[in-house]
């Protein structure tokens, strides 16, 4: 089955249906603002994989009251990091799974070491690592044009998704969205989660998705990429269009996707 480019249809495609059930163990890297949450819950509903959300498994730890919940609570309210052992513990579990994505997790190498040390005491490894692509300036514009509505508490965008009349408002920018605070993440991003890049790229693991597309573009992408780099997913060997994965070199990345037209 052809996966189309453009995302046209691909929200009544039933993806893991017609390519197969086979694990999957899949990675998305990216900046704050790329896209990574969205693009995670689409691509668990296409191919059932298991959305694995460190933030969200670590505020539901919390909320349980569970002894690895109070343990990282502890090192919030220190205001430390949550150590990546502590981390690694927390996933291990949904690790031992065969069908998962995870976002958010690794951010660092030497989180990205844990957790291939971890995956290697379960007999696994990562299948494929997506990562993300937008340049900083369109992520300042994106996330900087996010307001809440202290009434309902919808975020809406100022450009691409503005508020309606039913939505009384009033409508603020969010401190974390201020274009200041935004450039010092994406400069954490660039110094701390960035090289991960190089790191899986070395293993012929990575791929790249310009994130800068329509959100279902980006779905359809992603899947061409998993379908191109894993192809023990498909039902039927490589038909003739089935690309091959792309180059690995970060200035590549985007002349080497090819156009939606």
């Amino acid at each position: 089955m052809r996966i189309p480019l453009d995302g046209a249809s691909l929200d009544t495609m039933t993806y893991a249906g017609d390519l197969g059930t086979s694990p999957t163990r899949l990675l998305l890297l990216g900046p704050q603002g790329a896209g990574k949450g969205t693009q995670a819950q689409r691509l668990a509903a296409f191919t059932g994989a298991r959305h694995i959300s460190t933030g969200d498994l670590i505020r539901a730890e919390i909320a349980a009251g569970t002894r690895l919940g109070r343990t990282i609570k502890g090192y919030n309210d220190r205001g430390e990091l949550v150590p990546d052992a502590t981390v690694i513990d927390m996933v291990r579990p949904i690790l031992s799974e065969d069908n998962w994505l995870l976002d958010g997790f690794p951010r660092t190498l030497a989180q990205a070491i844990a957790l291939d040390r971890a995956l290697g005491d379960l007999g696994a490894g990562l299948d494929l690592v997506v990562a993300l692509e937008a340049p900083d300036a369109a992520l300042i514009e994106r996330l900087s044009g996010r307001r809440q509505s202290e009434a309902t508490g919808k975020i809406y965008h100022l450009v691409s998704n503005p508020p309606g009349p039913d939505d009384p408002g009033p409508f603020i920018q969010r401190d974390d969205d201020r274009p200041e605070h935004i450039r010092r993440r994406l400069e954490l991003y660039h110094a701390e989660t960035e090289p991960l890049k190089e790191y899986y790229a070395a293993r012929g693991l990575l791929a790249h998705v310009d994130a800068l597309q329509p959100i279902e573009q980006v779905t359809a992408r992603i899947l061409w990429q998993m379908e191109a780099h894993m192809p023990a997913r498909k039902a039927a060997p490589r038909a003739p269009w089935a690309p091959q994965p792309i180059p690995l070199r970060d200035e590549e990345w985007r002349d080497a996707v090819p156009s939606a037209s």
